[in-house]
């Protein structure tokens, strides 16, 4: 007997009613699936129609980019314009704009040349219109101008540096010095974009030594080098082991959410209550506290920490001045006079990001960098010699009658 490669309906056989439960199936799955044909809301159904191009382009050249305004094409499924550029390092650059603008950026130019942009329209299903070319003329980069702005200078222990940076512009301040080899190598670099920006590098011999600083922007665009050669002040920090505290003022009180004068010099300089030092008055008089040094020195700088999640908040010193004093007679006597002390320095703490206090709950990565490394503020070269100093808050980020801070360190030449 061989194999019967036909069906035999025979084996298929269906009752009627097994019949009758397959057609309703059948025809609930078919209007199922027209229903589920039909149901395109909030989906655009894939094609191979491409959009119309861009029009009207408008072009704005700046520092370091271009805007360019266009109308846009007619095409309810219009998902974006594309800019396709070359920076002139080479790096292919992509920039998208939505359907719900007419106006995208090109950024990341170094000096001024003419560059082409190609700006394509993008629809939901990835049809892409033809390019239209626009050539384009950034001006120079804000870089240009930082580097021309650049201060250089010797300080106690190190150098300072100055910039302006109108634009406000991501950058890189690298700084580099040559070493004993003879090459240079990196010391610091400042992120910043900050308008008014300043920098420091401490902890350098006071020997004369060859230094080279630039400026550079996120797109890795680079200025010239400036070369200085510079000789660091002699300076050292002082031994806070030596320091002591001298009484308060009657108008002043500690509070109970602080702890001693000891905590500002403990060296822990991220505090929290209770290991910040925390006064309080009830007059109107400005709250200041005394400090032995144990060593007579002609200071040449000093830092201060605030209390961490309080920066440039609450009784965070905002106005504050240095007093100071060699005389122990003068220090140890009249606990509330100023007779005999000298101003050393008025100082101000300011906040990178701008001078709002209500915004300390959005401190910037350079405000937090700042807070963090301590505030930090130089005395001229004339002043005296001293033993006691005084820190006076004049005024606190939110003009409180109380004043707290973390730790103080100073530096000077000791001269005992």
């Amino acid at each position: 007997m061989g194999i019967n490669n036909k069906l035999d309906i025979s084996t298929i056989f269906i009752s009627g009613h097994a019949r009758i439960l397959l057609l309703g199936w059948l025809t609930l799955l078919f209007l199922f699936g027209i229903s589920c044909k039909e149901e395109e809301i909030g989906q655009y159904p894939v094609d191979a129609i491409a959009p119309q191009a861009i029009s009207n382009l408008v072009i704005s050249n700046f520092k370091g980019g271009t805007s360019i305004t266009y109308d846009l094409p007619d095409d309810k499924d219009l998902l974006y314009v594309k800019a396709v550029y070359q920076l002139p390092n080479g790096t292919a650059k992509e920039v998208l704009a939505s359907a719900f603008v007419n106006q995208l950026t090109v950024k990341g130019f170094a000096k001024s040349a003419k560059t082409k942009v190609k700006l394509v329209a993008v629809d939901r299903s990835q049809n892409e219109s033809l390019p239209v070319e626009v050539e384009i003329e950034p001006l120079d980069s804000p870089i240009f101008d930082i580097y021309e702005s650049l201060g250089v200078i010797a300080s106690f222990g190190g150098i300072k540096l100055t910039w302006q940076n109108n634009e406000k512009e991501d950058v890189v301040i690298g700084v580099l010095y040559r070493n004993d080899d003879g090459t240079y190598e990196p010391i610091e670099n400042f992120y910043t974009s900050v308008e008014n920006g300043q920098g420091a590098v401490r902890g350098l011999e006071s020997v004369e030594t060859d230094f080279a600083v630039f400026v550079r922007d996120i797109y890795d665009n680079y200025t010239d080098t400036l070369f200085a050669t510079l000789t660091p002040w002699e300076e050292s920090e002082l031994d806070k082991t030596l320091w002591r505290g001298l009484p308060l003022c009657a108008s002043f009180s500690l509070s109970t959410w602080g702890g001693a004068i000891t905590t500002l010099w403990d060296g822990k300089t991220v505090v929290e209550i209770p290991a910040v030092y925390y006064l309080n008055t009830a007059s109107s008089t400005r709250i200041f506290f005394t400090i032995d040094l144990g060593v007579t020195t002609k200071l040449s700088r000093f830092k201060f920490w605030g209390r961490n999640n309080w920066y440039f908040n609450l009784h965070h010193p905002k106005e504050f001045e240095i007093w100071g004093t060699d005389d122990p007679v003068v220090a140890n006597g009249d606990v509330c006079s100023w007779e005999g002390w000298e101003l050393l320095l008025t100082g101000a703490s300011e906040k990178p990001s701008g001078p709002d206090a209500t915004a300390f709950t959005n401190l910037t990565s350079e405000d937090m960098a700042l807070a963090t490394a301590g505030e930090e503020f130089e005395f001229s070269l004339e002043v005296p010699q001293v033993r006691y100093i005084r820190f006076r808050t004049l005024r606190t980020w939110t003009d409180s009658n109380s004043s707290f801070l973390g730790e103080l360190t100073f530096w000077g030449q000791v001269n005992d």
